[in-house]
């Protein structure tokens, strides 16, 4: 069921929940033509002992940008299901325009952009472990709001989602997760775009379809499936257990979501989840969500020009590890997918 909001404004540039009088900027690091963003000054982190997320707290936090309600209650108010509010100490603000320019041979892009916190559920204790499936589905479905939102922004070019569970460490262990739209694509989601379109300008197929087929073919590495999804350990997995959930039907935009496939993923996702957090309980768990970037927002009249055709939205999930194994630039990986693959089908 596709939930009805109420409470809705327009996302607006706010203080946070760090006191923000720093300053951040997007450089090009010229060795590896990737994006960095870059905090000229240091933020203040949050010493209110109340967690500002808790219904009742609203007036710590922004002023919300969008929420689901039951009975018309008024924007700001504590009678919320999911709410969504701008970050306080924002990575990429809204205002303004975007300003790139050139220091000699390097490179620099202003931060001009979003940063949304989405909080998930009223429950502090709330795990997508044990929530009725109906309340993570409300969630996804805000995901596809707020995207659908911040693309009708022409300076915003990729939108990802970002969410790790909360540790017994962290600053706010509130359920949460984070939106940024950014005015450059994220370097993991243009690598994407690049191999997609490399394979599809050969073959003239879409590159996760042929992935897909494949590990149906082979099933070593699945990890589950439902009707409208596939639960698999990559190939060339980069942490160990790393999983992705892909749609079985070709989709290039997570917006273009229906009602039943969400409702599924809802399903698909808290299983996932579950098996991860068996197979590796002492980590936590980060799932990134990498849909296709703003297509009113080509620099090139060429520029992803099969798109549609070539670029398969997924999510990536995976147990965090201490420390993330590497040497020389490659991923160092210590559990051969088709080991998770197996490991994670018996966990639960």
């Amino acid at each position: 069921m596709i939930p009805k909001q109420l409470g809705r404004k327009r996302n607006q540039p706010c203080g946070s929940l760090m006191d923000n009088s720093g300053r951040t900027e997007l450089r090009k690091d010229a060795a590896t033509n990737r994006w960095v963003l870059v905090q000229r000054e240091s933020f203040r982190g949050q010493t209110n002992k109340d967690c500002p997320f808790c219904p009742g707290h609203e007036s710590a936090t922004p002023s919300e940008i969008a929420a689901y309600r039951t009975n018309g209650q008024p924007a700001n108010s504590s009678e919320w299901l999911v709410r969504v509010i701008p970050e306080r100490a924002p990575l990429l603000q809204v205002e303004g325009d975007i300003q790139r320019e050139g220091l000699g041979m390097f490179d620099r892009v202003s931060n001009r952009g979003a940063s949304e916190i989405v909080v998930e559920h009223p429950d502090h204790q709330a795990s997508w472990d044990t929530l009725p499936p109906a309340d993570i589905e409300r969630v996804l479905w805000m995901y596809r709001q707020r995207m659908e939102d911040l693309y009708r922004d022409r300076q915003i070019r990729s939108v990802l989602v970002y969410r790790r569970d909360r540790s017994g460490d962290s600053n706010i262990r509130h359920p949460f997760s984070r939106i940024l739209g950014a005015p450059i694509v994220f370097d993991d989601v243009r690598e994407e775009l690049k191999a997609a379109r490399d394979h599809y300008a050969r073959k003239q197929r879409c590159l996760y379809c042929d992935m897909l087929q494949q590990e149906y073919r082979e099933g070593e590495r699945i990890v589950g499936q439902s009707p409208h999804f596939l639960a698999y350990a990559p190939y060339g997995s980069r942490r160990p257990y790393e999983t992705w959930v892909v749609p079985a039907t070709h989709r290039h935009r997570f917006e273009d979501v229906s009602p039943a496939e969400m409702v599924d993923l809802a399903s698909v996702l808290q299983v996932t989840m579950r098996r991860l957090h068996a197979a590796q309980p002492e980590h936590t768990v980060e799932m990134v969500l990498h849909t296709s970037p703003n297509a009113a927002m080509r620099l090139r009249d060429d520029e992803w020009r099969s798109l549609a055709d070539d670029y398969h939205w997924h999510m990536e999930l995976s147990p965090v590890p201490a420390v993330l194994q590497g040497i020389g630039g490659f991923y160092v990986n210590p559990v051969a997918p088709e080991t998770a693959a197996r490991l994670l089908r018996t966990a639960l």
